[in-house]
Order: structure tokens, then sequence, then C-alpha cells
């Protein structure tokens, strides 16, 4: 069983006030993105994708032929950026990783948990979750009462009061059934505040699928430390993701 990675790497970085992609900022010397892709083929991942955009022939010269590149022209959201990879890879047997590019400090051992637990179950999806005191700017896990099954995911945006409550957090980072992942991905609207088509919104996709007849379990991982996912978006960030480098909290 083959296993994919499709990192997305097409935005500006606005808030890094530099024109550089944000996946170019480095993080112990390393570009962030680099990090990834590094930890990806310890992994021995069989392919790898990177989705560029803003000044996308910038990550092409650094990663070179390492990985395969698909591009994102529009920044239309995050499920629109994954399937830029449709045409490569829709159809084909196996497991796909989803990473953002400035979660450089995910950990090696994080990624290789998330591909055992969606191969040996056979689930459509394992989204990689947190617990954080200020969940401020992530989107909310949303659970079934009762099981406890994951609903879905609301961006802080749309999401309600009662909702922004919820200290359980989306990371951005998943593995995908590759071919359950690219049939429901056309089905994703953007009817929401921002105007996108968010990944998020795959976990409802999904499930109206299963009630379809297609068999569309969703799960979760429950990540301790929510160092190890840090988003990257301003120089604050990046610093401090200097000092848990530094400091080998997050090691593999």
């Amino acid at each position: 069983m083959k296993t994919y990675a499709i990192i997305l790497a097409a935005g500006k970085g606005s808030r890094m006030q530099s024109d550089l992609p944000k996946v170019l900022h480095r993080v112990g010397g390393v570009p962030m993105v680099e990090h990834l892709v590094n930890k990806l083929e310890k992994l021995a991942v069989d392919e790898i994708f990177v989705v560029v955009g803003h000044r996308g022939e910038l990550v092409k010269a650094h990663l070179g032929s390492r990985v395969t590149y698909v591009e994102q022209r529009e920044q239309l959201g995050t499920a629109h950026a994954v399937m830029q990879a449709a045409p490569l890879l829709e159809g084909k047997q196996g497991r796909t990783l989803v990473l953002t590019g400035d979660t450089p400090l995910i950990k090696t051992s994080t990624m290789k948990d998330l591909i055992r637990i969606q191969y040996d179950r056979r689930y459509s999806g394992v989204v990689l979750t947190s617990i954080m005191d200020d969940p401020t700017g992530y989107g909310r896990i949303l659970r079934e009462h009762d099981t406890g099954d994951i609903l879905g995911i609301v961006e802080e945006k749309d999401a309600t009061p009662e909702q922004k409550r919820i200290r359980e957090v989306n990371t951005g980072i998943f593995c995908f059934h590759n071919q359950r992942l690219f049939e429901a991905l056309p089905h994703i609207r953007n009817h929401n505040a921002q105007r996108e088509y968010y990944l998020t919104d795959i976990i409802s996709v999904m499930r109206n699928m299963r009630s379809a007849g297609t068999p569309s379990r969703f799960v979760s991982k429950v990540l301790l430390d929510s160092a190890e996912v840090i988003g990257i978006n301003t120089r604050e960030q990046l610093a401090l993701a200097e000092i848990l480098l530094d400091d080998n909290m997050l090691a593999g």
C-alpha cells in the first residue's frame, strides 16, 4: 500500500513582513518546508507533492527534484489547494498525509502514528487535534455528545460563541484514504464567511457519503503537546519555534 504526502505551501505569509514565501523562512537554519520534506523522506513516503503559489519558483529552486509540484494559481482555500493534486493522485490506492507547510516542528513519530491509525482500521480520514488553553484562531472540533464521534470542524470566523469555548482544535494535519479523499473533495462548498473551500468541511461531506452507502468513518489522534504543531505565521512565532527547536523539545 503506497503512502503519499501533500504539503500546502502556496501562502504568501504577509504577516512575516517579507516577500519570501512563508515556507522558506528558516527554523534552525533550515526552511520550514524542508523540515517537513526531510521527515517525510525518513518515513519512506512514496511520493511527496508540494502545492506552490506565491513565488513558487523559489520553493522549486530550493527543493529541486526531491518532490513533485502542483500549482495553486488562486488562493481559494485548503480544499482547493489539495484538489490541485487530483490529476496526479485521484484513483490511486493508498493513503495520503496532508500537512501545512508552516508546521515544521511536527514529529516524524506523530506522522507515522497518523498513517498507522488510518491503515489499521481503513478509516476515511484521521485528523490530528490538540487541546489548547487558548484556542483563539483555530478551528474547533465538533463531536457527537453521546459517542464522541467527530461531526465536523468549524473555523473560528464561522463559530458560535458556544463553539468558541471548545478547547480541542484542528491542527490542519490529516491522513486520508486517498481514493475517498478525492471522491469527497468536489462536494465541498464555499458557504462560509471567507468564501473559501475549507478542507475541514470534508468531514461532514464524508459523513453524508456514508449515509449514502459508502463506508466513511472519520476519527482523530489527540496530540498531548500542542507545541509540536504551532503554526508559524509571524516573526514572533518564528522566534518561538527557534527556541523550541534549540531546546530539543521536539526532536524526532
